[in-house]
C-alpha cells in the first residue's frame, strides 16, 4: 500500500513540474495555438523525464516483482 503512494506521488509531482513549465511558457500574454502546442509539448517531455528520473531510482525494488504471480 505504501509503495502505490509513493508512485502515486511521484505521477503527481511529474504532472505539477509539467503544469509548471506549460504555465511559465504562457506567461507573457501573447498565446497562441503554436505557443500552447509547444509548452504542451514541453510540458509533457518534463513530466516524463521526471517519472523516469524516480523510476530509475526503484528499478531493482519492481523489477523483480513485475511478472510473479501470487502463489508462485
Amino acid at each position: 500500500m505504501e509503495q502505490k503512494k509513493e508512485v502515486m506521488w511521484n505521477i503527481i509531482n511529474a504532472l505539477l513540474a509539467g503544469a509548471l513549465v506549460f504555465f511559465g511558457a504562457c506567461v507573457d500574454g501573447n498565446i497562441t495555438l503554436k505557443g500552447l502546442i509547444a509548452a504542451l509539448m514541453a510540458a509533457f517531455v518534463v513530466a516524463i523525464t521526471k517519472f523516469k528520473d524516480y523510476w530509475t531510482t526503484q528499478e531493482g525494488e519492481y523489477q523483480n516483482r513485475m511478472f510473479s504471480f501470487a502463489g508462485s
